[in-house]
């Protein structure tokens, strides 16, 4: 015989059946006053374009003209720009100031649903953070960056973070977000020397960093930081080594009474070799800190706050044909900001663009991707493509720039595949090795003959 119900099942039941009820009431309720929302919106900025009073636009507020932009009311939001340019220029700055945060907003979620289509997407990227270290006769001064390379640009905040500090060791991991991609930090030290465990600490510092001090077991110069060879984005921190140079002549000279023993040889050997490296890594981060400060004399427009680098008349010289980066190579599109020329490829291009300038480092040694807007530029442009860049015909035209090499130019389909794009740019490399010359038949014909 089936088991009864019991007594509670039919009064659950009814108790599920309203709360689905309630929901779907609560979801409807929303979409409805959303939907008079915009409507609302909507009449108040028609109602001020058609009075053509300045006062009723500025009781327009920034969220209204997201929630017009978001909703694709694109026709109202343009006759409210034209009103403002009627009136002050503090009315065309605030109408300016709340359409491009509605525009931007709008882009972001764009941008985030393009990425979705990364199978990787949301999967947190690897990364060994890179690190400085310094120290004096008793501490170890050690600041850790939310960053792949000390000079690249991070993560600001991490969350999630660990530490641990044994005698012996130092383990760190912590998650955050750079360029829209989530990355794990990890780092994982077997020191030099013991530690003091329960005299070291740690603690978060300002933009994007981490500063742990570790307190030595004994007063002793530490020739590395850690055992074995160290990381390539492991670099002294001179800054602060110069704070302590006299301390750490005292204990220098304190240590040359005593006879060195072969472990000290071997350990100033090893502090020479890592000087070189570090010198070398140096040399590297101030090529790149050039490059930056060459860049920031363009001004951001379509690719503000990407990877993409900008590039402008002042900046082409210093970056393009006398490059501070060894081994630089540049993959160019050349645009037109005010959408003359193939409209359509270039807003396809935006989130290819975007996301190559991520990859390209990792997957071109020395690439890097940029743009050129040709409304901004136009005497650079026509320079490089000729008088038709000017009205924008023929963009977006993209274009592969290397030391040694004439700007060549992309013949294949716009938009295409990052792959192809990596595949173009690595092909510069490809040409700048020296070709290896062939034996010549008439040499080996001489030498007979002499015989």
């Amino acid at each position: 015989r089936p088991r009864p119900y019991p007594p509670t099942f039919f009064p659950a039941m009814v108790a599920i059946t309203r709360l689905f009820a309630l929901v779907a009431l609560a979801s409807a309720a929303a979409a409805a006053v959303s939907d008079a929302a915009v409507s609302a919106a909507y009449d108040k900025v028609q109602s001020a374009v058609a009075s053509g009073s300045q006062a009723d636009a500025a009781a327009i507020s920034a969220a209204e003209v997201e929630l017009l932009v978001e909703r694709g009311h694109h026709s109202v939001i343009r006759e409210l720009v034209k009103l403002s340019h009627k009136g002050s220029e503090e009315d065309m700055q605030r109408v300016a100031s709340q359409v491009r945060q509605a525009v931007q907003s709008a882009k972001n979620r764009l941008d985030d649903l393009t990425r979705v289509l990364d199978r990787n997407y949301g999967r947190a990227v690897e990364v060994t953070p890179a690190a400085q270290w310094a120290q004096n006769s008793t501490h170890v001064f050690v600041s850790i960056k939310f960053a792949q390379r000390w000079n690249a640009p991070g993560a600001l905040e991490v969350e999630n973070s660990t530490v641990d500090i044994s005698d012996c060791c130092f383990n760190f991991t912590a998650f955050g977000e750079h360029s829209f991609i989530m990355r794990r930090y990890h780092i994982s030290w077997d020191l030099n020397m013991p530690i003091l465990r329960q005299a070291s600490s740690w603690h978060t510092a300002a933009a994007g960093r981490l500063s742990v001090t570790f307190a030595k077991a004994e007063k002793k110069r530490w020739p590395s930081l850690l055992k074995g060879a160290a990381p390539k984005n492991l670099g002294i921190w001179r800054d602060m080594q110069e704070k302590w140079t006299s301390d750490m002549e005292q204990l220098a000279g304190a240590g040359t009474k005593k006879k060195q023993s072969k472990e000290d040889s071997k350990a100033a050997a090893t502090q020479g070799k890592q000087k070189k490296a570090g010198d070398a890594d140096e040399d590297e981060d101030d090529e790149l800190e050039r490059e930056a400060d060459y860049l920031s004399r363009c001004k951001g427009t379509t690719y503000r706050d990407t990877s993409v680098a900008e590039l402008c008349n002042a900046a082409w010289s210093h970056v393009m044909e006398r490059t501070p980066v060894k081994g630089r190579v540049w993959l160019v599109q050349l645009y037109h900001g005010q959408g003359k020329g193939d409209s359509t490829s270039m807003r396809s291009l935006i989130g290819i663009w975007k996301r190559l300038a991520e990859i390209m480092p990792t997957s071109v040694l020395g690439g890097r991707v940029a743009a050129l807007d040709c409304a901004r530029e136009q005497e650079l442009c026509v320079d490089l493509v000729g008088e038709e860049a000017a009205s924008g015909k023929g963009l977006p035209k993209i274009m592969r720039f290397s030391s040694g090499e004439e700007g060549k130019a992309w013949t294949g389909a716009v938009p295409a595949s990052l792959e192809d794009f990596v595949d173009f740019l690595a092909a510069s490399k490809e040409s700048a090795k020296p070709s290896q010359p062939k034996k010549k038949k008439a040499q080996k014909k001489s030498k007979k003959a002499e015989l």
